[in-house]
């Protein structure tokens, strides 16, 4: 009886809870923080300079309404940032037949951003809010690190660094002052400003730099897998006869094993011969698969696998029974990807190049020894629908572009499902 009698007034207290920490003030405060601090990532589809000067002093504002919130505010803020910034990622259950499963993962990743912006608000003066936001934004859950405010400054005037971001927190903690002393803000901003530019280096020969849109759930339908290959095998063609040294191709260009392709290898063999052929594809070896890069020069063939795979795309970074379980039940039991043991460099017409996969291209791991040039190839058909373009590609083209500008690397970069290009590092005043 004291339970039937408890039920209800613990629904009553609940809801009440509810109605005075998850007011639509708050909720609205919340999400209009969270949309400036995630704004260069929408402003970039634009790509308007007007847009770009702007950008960085909406995430000033957006860090200013945060730091100055409440506890559930911190909690709200990091929710709809998670989401803001990474909705796409359950758009890759489409391919799994999961489709049930895509908003389950996005509030999923919203939750995780929540607690993790809430840890920020414990100290009790803004201050030292501000200096915890700081240092969570070098967290990285389950090792995964797109969540890069240093990256919110590849737009704009101010240098996308550890030095221009600390100026950025010191002028959103300075608008919190009164009058006059709120000028203060732009104090920091001077010393924000990016004034040098590092010298792009660039490959001494003519590139065909591949872009493709082939449907993910379409490229690993053996049903297509030889048009497929035809078509690859039609741009080499045509890159040779119009006198091109190197030909990039993107991830999994040749959506097979590649080590099993006996006659494939031979034409590629051949090929190579004319041109210099850089392509993905899989290989299983030591009953381990492997996402790999794929090198023809002059008749002969090199492979180099993936050193950083992606958290729960290629690997599962949990223990092994949660791991085996996540497979089974979600990867119709495959096994992760078997990773390189070390970054791999590889030469083209005597110049030294960096291999990179995809996301492996936005971790600091790849740039190891600051390589002046690196060749990264993507597939970016996993976020896209038939019906939307996600912001995964404007997000990941921002990070290299961070990248870029932090280690004075030139990024040429073969994408299917996006567009390709060759990115270099960021330009100061």
């Amino acid at each position: 009886m004291r339970l039937i009698n408890f039920v209800p007034a613990f629904l009553f207290l609940n809801r009440k809870f509810l109605k005075q920490y998850f007011t639509t003030k708050i909720i609205i405060k919340a999400f209009v923080s969270a949309f400036l601090i995630s704004n260069f990532i929408f402003l970039a589809i634009f790509d308007y300079e007007i847009l770009n000067f702007i950008s960085p002093f909406l995430t000033i504002l957006g860090i200013h309404l945060l730091i100055n919130t409440d506890r559930i505010g911190f909690f709200l803020t990091g929710f709809f940032v998670g989401i803001l910034w990474f909705y796409w990622i359950g758009f890759s259950f489409i391919y799994y037949e999961m489709t049930y499963m895509i908003p389950i993962v996005i509030i999923s990743v919203g939750i995780v951003y929540g607690f993790i912006f809430l840890i920020a608000s414990f100290p009790s003066f803004v201050f030292l809010r501000a200096v915890m936001i700081f240092l969570i934004s070098y967290i990285h859950p389950f090792g995964f690190n797109w969540f890069n405010l240093e990256a919110t400054l590849v737009l704009g005037v101010f240098e996308p660094s550890t030095k221009g971001l600390i100026c950025i927190f010191l002028s959103a903690y300075f608008l919190r002052f009164n009058k006059f002393y709120k000028l203060l803000f732009l104090i920091p901003l001077i010393f924000a400003v990016q004034i040098d530019t590092k010298k792009p280096n660039f490959l001494p020969f003519d590139i065909q730099l591949v872009q493709t849109n082939i449907p993910q759930d379409k490229k690993w339908d053996k049903r297509y897998k030889n048009d497929f290959i035809n078509e690859n095998l039609k741009l080499i063609n045509s890159a040779i006869r119009d006198n091109k040294k190197l030909i990039i191709m993107p991830e999994n260009a040749f959506a097979t094993f590649m080590n099993f392709e006996k006659e494939l290898i031979l034409e590629l063999k051949k090929l190579s011969k004319n041109i210099t052929i850089v392509a993905g594809a899989l290989s299983y070896e030591n009953r381990q698969a492997h996402n790999s890069t794929y090198i023809f020069d002059d008749g002969k063939m090199r492979k180099i696998d993936k050193y950083v795979l992606v958290p729960f795309g290629e690997e599962i970074p949990l223990p092994n029974f949660m791991r085996d379980f996540i497979n089974k039940n979600f990867f119709n039991g495959a096994s992760d990807f078997k990773p390189a043991g070390d970054v791999s460099d590889y030469e083209i017409g005597g110049v030294l190049v960096r291999n990179a996969i995809c996301y492996e291209a936005t971790t600091d791991k790849i740039y190891k020894n600051n390589p002046k040039i690196i060749i990264a190839i993507t597939n970016n058909a996993w976020f896209k629908t038939k019906n939307i373009n996600s912001t995964e590609p404007v997000l990941q083209h921002l990070l290299l572009k961070y990248y870029a500008t932090k280690y004075g690397t030139t990024i040429y970069h073969s994408v299917n499902g996006s567009k390709s290009e060759i990115i270099i590092p960021k330009k100061g005043i």
